[in-house]
């Protein structure tokens, strides 16, 4: 074999083998973008089930919340109106504070009062009618707002005039009237100086009972 046909065979050589090259280093990138692209999807998957996960967790944790407010509501708020015991704890409260009282009064009783019907307003642009429906009657008690199936009812104590007490008394019974589950709010007093001991007072309260039928 000449130099010639050597040369020939040699060259031949190095550009298969330099094809050979460019293929192998075609096929590892692609092999590589696949494995890549494999791996990022995994990972997206990873981290999707990971957030998946953890916001079960969340979901979980916000149930058992909601159950606690549940129970603790149904444990603060009385599931009944009873204005015999309400008048019964409203006398012992006043009782630990040494003071007399004259009257506890409840509002006027709704009971028995016919409910309106639900009207239709006219007037819809898009050719619907808007139906009000009024909402039933609950004697005595005024739904709070913001708090679904809760009621409050107003209630007016008056203290015995003829039995004047201390300021301390006063700020007593109103601080265990606040701490009484059934009257946790005091909405309004009324005090009046006593004309012959200006140390001593009389005093009209509203109170706000809530509770949960």
């Amino acid at each position: 074999m000449t130099s010639k046909h050597t040369n020939i065979v040699a060259t031949g050589i190095l550009i298969v083998m330099g094809l050979l090259s460019v293929y192998s280093i075609i096929w590892a990138n692609q092999t590589l973008g696949k494995k890549s692209a494999k791996l990022v999807n995994l990972r997206l998957e990873n981290e999707l089930a990971e957030n998946q996960q953890t916001s079960l967790v969340q979901t979980n944790k916000n149930i058992d919340t909601y159950i606690e407010l549940e129970k603790i509501a149904k444990a603060v708020v009385p599931q009944d109106k009873d204005q015999a015991q309400t008048v019964r704890e409203i006398v012992k409260i006043a009782s630990e504070s040494g003071i007399t009282l004259s009257s506890i009064s409840f509002p006027a009783s709704t009971l028995g009062q016919a409910v309106p019907k639900p009207t239709t307003e006219a007037g819809d642009t898009t050719g619907t009618s808007q139906t009000q429906t009024s909402t039933a009657s609950v004697t005595q008690v005024k739904p709070v707002q913001g708090i679904a199936g809760v009621y409050v009812m107003e209630i007016t104590v008056q203290q015995e005039q003829a039995k004047p007490i201390t300021y301390n008394q006063l700020i007593d019974f109103l601080k265990r009237l606040e701490n009484n589950r059934r009257t946790a709010q005091v909405s309004g007093v009324t005090v009046q100086p006593n004309p012959s001991n200006r140390s001593k007072l009389s005093f009209t309260l509203t109170v706000n009972a809530y509770i949960k039928p």
